[in-house]
């Protein structure tokens, strides 16, 4: 963000993230705001199921304890029935927020030609939670709040925000929803967005532990804001509840972020204060040990370069210390999980399943 003659805010406000963490799990929940009580009855409703090109997928929902049902797709390879390591896949953010698991998902509903490009662009052109399953995985991919099955419709969108835009447009209208509306009224309760999609992510978990498809060793990966809900749940679980963790083009130190990447990015990144207590890659550390791999697209349009090299050499840096297993790669590509990160991933991942 260029503040132009304001540019010296940040040091007038003692901008200066620690390197290291100065918050545990514990308080890095309490720091993501008020949250609802964590459920104690999914009520887990299983729909269809049928095969698609060497893959089961089943229909899943269940319910949080507030809002809609979040509806899911469970994927396995086709015929088999044992236990297998599991993957959740989260959605990334795409500044499209109709749907959520179809992003990752061939054979269910398909996103409509208008937004193929997602697929195309972000995720190569593939079906990403597919290939996972194909891998011998059992990998649920779900709707996070805000998106899919857990989208605000278009009707409860305020007037205000059609007539700032001069547009009708759903996801144009979903982008304003959330910063100038929805962040405004959960500021009133102390939440935040990042809380929020948290809790949604820790019960995808919880539920994924009660399934039989699901062994006890559960990992998960996403892209963008699917890589920053990873970092989150990385963050915030316990090696027992999250074997590993993929985070794909979502990290980089806010200090470099400051100039024109606070724009492009969800709420998600920027809960209040934070910065106080950590910077973004602190916010893996909270994690270790658990193993975490991150990947770094080299020509990444929503980092910089050094902002992304300076995080890696923190988290690497820690981690080498602790002697856990990090690992970070960077890939001479624009913001995107391609073919080729995928399989890197979807290895590492089986290496740790």
């Amino acid at each position: 963000m260029d503040l132009g003659a304001f540019s010296d805010l940040p040091t007038a406000l003692g901008f200066a993230p620690p390197t290291e963490p100065k918050i545990n799990t514990t308080e890095l929940l309490s720091h993501l705001g008020t949250i609802p009580r964590f459920p104690t009855d999914f009520q887990i409703i299983r729909g269809k199921n049928w095969n698609h090109e060497g893959v089961t997928i089943t229909e899943i929902s269940w319910n949080v304890g507030w809002g809609p049902r979040t509806e899911a797709y469970l994927l396995t390879p086709e015929g088999v029935t044992t236990p297998l390591p599991g993957a959740l896949f989260l959605h990334s953010h795409d500044d499209v927020k109709e749907f959520g698991k179809e992003k990752l998902v061939a054979g269910g509903v398909e996103l409509p030609e208008h937004l193929q490009w997602v697929k195309r662009d972000h995720y190569g052109n593939q079906a990403p939670a597919n290939e996972l399953a194909k891998r011998g995985f059992a990998v649920l991919a779900f709707d996070a709040f805000m998106w899919g099955s857990r989208r605000f419709p278009e009707e409860v969108m305020p007037n205000r925000l059609k007539e700032v835009l001069g547009s009708e447009d759903y996801e144009l209208l979903s982008v304003m929803h959330e910063s100038m509306a929805l962040s405004k009224y959960l500021s009133l309760f102390g939440a935040t967005l990042a809380g929020l999609l948290n809790f949604d992510d820790r019960v995808a978990l919880a539920v994924a532990h009660t399934l039989p498809e699901f062994s006890d060793s559960i990992s998960a990966v996403g892209l963008s804001g699917g890589g920053c809900r990873a970092i989150y749940l990385h963050a915030t679980t316990t090696a027992k509840q999250l074997r590993a963790t993929v985070s794909v083009g979502a990290m980089a130190t806010y200090e470099s972020m400051l100039d024109s990447h606070i724009a492009p990015h969800s709420w998600m990144f920027f809960p209040q204060n934070l910065a106080a207590v950590t910077d973004w890659p602190g916010v893996a550390l909270v994690g270790a040990p658990k193993p975490l791999y991150v990947q770094y697209c080299g020509h990444d349009q929503l980092f910089t370069r050094a902002g992304m090299k300076n995080a890696h050499e923190n988290i690497a840096q820690h981690y080498a210390k602790i002697s856990a297993d990090y690992r970070g790669d960077f890939y001479p590509v624009r913001h995107s999980f391609t073919a080729e990160m995928q399989r890197d991933a979807f290895d590492w991942m089986k290496s740790h399943g």
